[in-house]
């Protein structure tokens, strides 16, 4: 019995024994072999979730060709994952050292000048209050209660004191942006590769200085659209109390103006997020994607970019003429707009105003821009208002027809002078030309001011507003982007500015002058809605929103904002004088070359001792695709803005030829692989059937041939 319990005694020592001896050995690995590697990963691995930028949405022409997309781009981080509180300064102004040197932009919105004496950026009045707020000021604080205040807040004392304010910037910045372990301050944007080079070949040295990759905004071509497609920028202060709730950071940029701001919801995008794993040398030791980011969707516009550049060269060339012509009678043209539009659909194809700028430089030039007396920066189509003048004349010639006041052949005497007010008032035609009696067609061919004022007495000034509002003019077109509405003159109106409305003032806004204003974009959606026999349809610039693979997100309707139906045959009539006036008026030596009908209609517009010029149009007659209508300041003549009609009109079709063969070219070819498949597949089968009867033949005996 003893002899087996001492056995089972030695058994249980031994099993005791060897896992003692597994343990130690274990113990030997992980504190002594392994030890130092499992020390620092116990004690310096950081593992923290960061954000994924989700790239921001492209805006495309109608063709799919890019006017703006995301570009990559490389910022400098601060990373508190990796940079100890007592490291930040020192890391601040190693940073500095390398940024300065190297000339990039750096994230400081402190509204204090850099250098000494310090003094506050006026313009920046609402940060000036924000600083305050934030280091605990009184509204009465100094620059220099500003200086003391950043030293003691960030400890800056262990620093020289020129430096405290450069440093005191930086932490005041990365305050407000919200600097945590999960949030990085970007301490510069876009910088150069050199200064990547620097920091990333240092970067065991500057544990916590980041190079991060993201995007930024890029327009292809900064001249097309840039006063519609808007701008985009960093989220201030203010919006960010209402935005954080919306899921934007600090840092992130957002739509500022035009289509960018419009459609933000669109093109911002889903940012994803990661996991990070890193040692205390910041070198990655793993990577975990939590969230994917999901790119925003693509804006289609209903612009065609070939055209829309087209459009911009059109303009320089005209303004070019307008200038040897204008400066001859002491006034120079200045400011013009431009606007085509799609008959059939509504949409723009093609907007534009002169002078322009360059969105890509918006932001470096822009004090050179907004001191340009010129004033580049203003969108004149959309916001501009002007007196249309003698285009005006086309809806007042409709009315006329439509209410039965007069006929295609109703004849009206013109002397020259209007004397139904005489001797009170008794206005001139214009240039004081006398036409005799005509019609409404030669009237609209010569642009008679009798003819419309004694057909605008008739019709009242409530007759007019009326087909002006159906027309499109006086109201909102439907466009997108905050538009002017304009006014057409009336009594309110006129009583509004402190004015009193005359019996008289009806035949002048019959004519287009007295207070009617309209924009560009008004004149050409009127030129459209002729075109239209009275159907007013929606005009709009953006045909689509499609998700990143391909889903039609939303399509812009096309909707008829109004309608007067034809009677009398008051479209055809009015037609015809317009086609007079290309054909055989003033115009005619421009727009009679062209190989099918333009009916247009030109103004001259006294706007005190000057004349703006205005000229609507739309073709071809026999079917109508697309509308124009152009506007210049201290131009004079509409008519000289034919060459610019004509012009257009030449370059839509160039353009709807290249696209046709284009189209039939890529149907060919489409043809040939079909052809090329087809042949292929044929003699794939007849191989196979080839084969299948040889399989089937009996073959002779080798060893039963006869020699």
């Amino acid at each position: 019995m003893k002899k087996v319990f001492d056995s089972r005694i030695k058994i249980l020592s031994a099993f005791i024994l060897a896992v003692f001896l597994m343990f130690a050995m274990k113990l030997v690995q992980y504190q002594i072999i392994e030890g130092e590697q499992h020390f620092e990963s116990s004690n310096t691995s950081v593992v923290f979730e960061q954000t994924l930028t989700a790239s921001r949405g492209d805006i495309v022409d109608a063709y799919g060709t890019p006017l703006a997309s995301s570009q990559l781009v490389f910022n400098v981080t601060l990373n508190r994952a990796y940079l100890q509180s007592d490291q930040l300064n020192r890391r601040i102004i190693e940073a500095l050292d390398i940024l300065e040197e190297n000339n990039e932009n750096i994230n400081d919105i402190l509204p204090l000048e850099k250098e000494s004496p310090y003094s506050f950026i006026e313009e920046k009045e609402s940060e000036i209050e924000w600083v305050r707020k934030t280091l605990e000021l009184n509204v009465y604080a100094t620059e220099n209660d500003v200086i003391e205040k950043l030293g003691e807040r960030y400890s800056l004392e262990d620093i020289p004191k020129s430096l405290w304010r450069k440093v005191g910037g930086i932490r005041y910045t990365m305050e407000r942006e919200g600097y945590s372990l999960s949030t990085p301050f970007t301490i510069a944007t876009d910088v150069s590769e050199k200064t990547v080079a620097v920091i990333t070949e240092n970067s065991r040295q500057l544990s916590g200085l980041e190079i991060y990759d993201t995007s930024k905004r890029y327009y292809e071509d900064g001249t097309v659209l840039p006063h519609l497609m808007g701008t985009v920028g960093i989220i201030w202060a203010e919006e960010y109390e209402e935005l954080k709730n919306q899921g934007y950071g600090m840092t992130d940029t957002l739509g500022k103006s035009g289509l960018e701001k419009l459609y933000e919801s669109y093109l911002k995008g889903t940012d994803g997020s990661v996991q990070i794993e890193r040692n205390m040398y910041g070198e990655i030791t793993g990577k975990q994607i939590i969230d994917a980011p999901e790119e925003g969707n693509t804006v289609k516009l209903t612009i065609d970019y070939h055209l829309q550049k087209e459009l911009n060269e059109i303009m320089v060339r005209q303004m070019d003429a307008l200038h040897q012509r204008t400066t001859l009678w002491g006034k120079e043209a200045d400011g013009m707009s431009a606007v085509v539009i799609d008959v059939k659909t509504g949409g723009i194809l093609a907007i534009a105003n002169y002078p322009t700028f360059d969105l890509n430089l918006y932001t470096s030039n822009y004090n050179e821009y907004a001191a340009d007396e010129d004033n580049p920066l203003f969108n004149r189509a959309v916001q501009g208002l002007y007196r249309p003048g003698s285009v005006f004349k086309c809806a007042v010639a409709l009315a006329a027809l439509q209410e039965g006041i007069i006929t295609e052949d109703t004849k009206i005497r013109c002397t020259g002078t209007y004397m139904y007010y005489a001797p009170s008032y008794m206005p001139s035609c214009a240039n004081g030309a006398v036409h005799g009696s005509i019609n409404v067609k030669e009237a609209l061919k010569v642009s008679c001011n009798c003819f419309f004022f004694e057909v605008g007495r008739q019709l009242g000034i409530e007759k007019l507003n009326e087909i002006a509002h159906q027309m499109g003019m006086g109201v909102k077109t439907g466009l997108e982007i905050s538009e002017r509405t304009g006014v057409v003159s009336n009594p309110e109106y006129t009583e509004s500015l402190g004015g009193t409305w005359q019996a008289g003032n009806v035949i002048q806004a019959a004519i287009g002058q007295l207070d009617t204003a309209l924009t560009t974009v008004q004149l050409a959606t009127y030129a459209s809605t002729i075109a239209n026999e009275g159907r007013r349809l929606n005009t709009h610039i953006v045909d689509s929103i499609e998700s990143i693979n391909g889903d039609v997100v939303y399509k812009t309707p096309v909707d008829v904002l109004s309608e007067l139906p034809d009677k009398n045959d008051s479209y055809r009539i009015v037609e015809e004088g317009m086609l007079m006036a290309s054909t055989e008026g003033n115009a005619a030596q421009f727009l009679k070359v062209l190989p099918y009908g333009v009916a247009s209609k030109t103004g001259t517009a006294q706007v005190g001792d000057y004349y703006n010029a205005t000229m609507m149009a739309y073709g071809p007659v026999e079917n109508p695709e697309i509308a124009v209508a152009i506007i210049a300041e201290k131009a004079g003549n509409g008519y000289l803005l034919a060459e610019s009609i004509r012009d257009i009109f030449i370059k839509y079709y160039e353009l709807k030829d290249v696209r046709r063969n284009q189209e039939w070219r890529e149907i060919l070819e489409q043809q040939e692989i079909e052809q090329q498949a087809a042949e292929n597949a044929e003699s794939a089968e007849n191989q196979i059937a080839s084969d299948v009867i040889n399989a089937q033949i009996p073959q002779a005996d080798p060893q039963q041939q006869q020699p």
